[in-house]
């Protein structure tokens, strides 16, 4: 009879599958699908190495994005309460800039943090036994 191995849940990733039987580890990270979104990723993090925030047009050009697209996921973003826009002015002579808002800056430096996890499991090996990620240089545990 042919095994198969079980699908990850929506959101979910796994570094390790047990190799006989395919059932879960323990070590499951959940990234937030808000901000996995390659173009939303993109966003989030020009944001967030710039604090006082950017033009829509400078967002758009430094990614390489249309207006609609940009707009569109902005309009996500801050429906997630992650960014926050500032517009000044009216019609053409309006400027709008674009930050990261206080939950945003929060749900970014959780995001990345778990991504550590993810790779730390990856490059050593130490998913699912109970002790988090062992970071081999420097003996740190990073517990999730």
């Amino acid at each position: 009879m042919l095994k198969t191995r079980p699908r990850a849940h929506a959101g979910e990733t796994s570094a390790v599958r047990q190799a006989a039987g395919g059932t879960r580890q323990a070590a499951w990270v959940r990234l937030d699908p808000v901000i996995h979104e390659h173009t939303r990723l993109g966003i989030l993090t020009v944001l967030f190495t710039t604090p006082a925030g950017r033009s829509f047009s400078d967002l758009r050009d430094t990614l390489s994005l249309t207006d609609g697209n940009l707009m569109a996921h902005l309009r996500t973003l801050e429906a997630a309460g992650l960014v926050e826009r500032l517009k000044e002015g009216a019609g053409r002579a309006s400027n709008t800039t674009v930050q990261l808002s206080h939950h945003g800056r929060g749900a970014f430096e959780e995001y990345l943090r778990k991504l550590e996890v993810l790779v730390r499991e990856a490059r050593f090996g130490t998913a699912g036994d109970g002790r988090g990620a062992r970071d081999d240089a420097r003996g740190t545990v990073v517990q999730q």
